[in-house]
């Protein structure tokens, strides 16, 4: 039985521990609105479809 309740205060004390943590540091997002939304991540996809293709055509090509 006391070791039950042994058992029993040291979870108990653990859960206290790991709820208790420091406070989040305020942040906010340094980029925000639809040109950084929507925008640059369409240019950045694009971007890396082209070089693919590219790529894909130089090392696709007919050995000769």
């Amino acid at each position: 039985m006391t070791a039950r309740i042994a058992a029993w205060a040291l979870v108990a004390a653990a859960a206290a521990t790991a709820r208790a943590g420091p406070d989040p540091l305020p942040a906010e997002p340094p980029f925000v609105g639809v040109i950084w939304s929507f925008v640059v991540p369409v240019i950045l996809f694009a971007v890396a479809l082209g070089a693919t293709v590219l790529l894909y055509r130089h090392f696709a090509g007919r050995d000769r």
